[in-house]
């Protein structure tokens, strides 16, 4: 399972890196979660100077590549994965959620622990997401597991890398 970094840089996603990867990562999971470009380019400005058009041209180049759903639909297969970015020392978790037969982004969170109860918040999140319970694919987390297991969810591993 490739991490949001991977995907991000698989996709191509930005030519020019002037502003660090993660920090756009970093933005495009805020902006998602605060419905802002302001606020976020506020937000990442204490972590490295962005204006707010640069945010909502990231914006615009992630949902190019890789949509953004906003809507309740029937859903069979979706990929939960978290990443760390590291940003002046801190250390934050972007939570990811894709489904996997339509390759659309259902959720993206940012949160600055990694636990079972943050985890089971996210998943919860996405299922309203969902009109059913679908079967999801994680990597071997602990934190995914049994977060999965409490809510009486199936899911499969799949930790692989793509070759490059």
């Amino acid at each position: 399972m490739l991490k949001v970094k991977d995907i991000v840089k698989e996709l191509k996603v930005f030519e020019r890196n002037k502003v660090p990867r993660e920090i756009k990562i970093l933005g495009i999971a805020t902006s998602i979660q605060s419905s802002s470009v302001r606020r976020t380019a506020r937000i990442l400005y204490e972590l490295h100077p962005v204006s707010k058009t640069s945010v909502w041209n990231w914006i615009k180049k992630f949902e190019e590549k890789l949509p953004i759903t906003t809507e309740r639909k029937q859903r069979n297969l979706i990929a939960i994965d978290e990443t760390v970015v590291k940003a002046r020392k801190k250390r934050y978790y972007v939570y990811s959620a894709v489904d996997v037969e339509r390759n659309e982004l259902v959720l993206m969170r940012v949160y600055t622990t990694r636990n079972y109860l943050t985890t089971k918040s996210f998943i919860k999140e996405v299922l309203e997401y969902c009109e059913n319970k679908p079967k999801f694919v994680i990597d071997k987390a602990p934190w995914l597991i049994d977060a999965l297991k409490s809510l009486n969810l199936e899911f499969e591993h799949q930790t692989f890398r793509r070759e490059k």
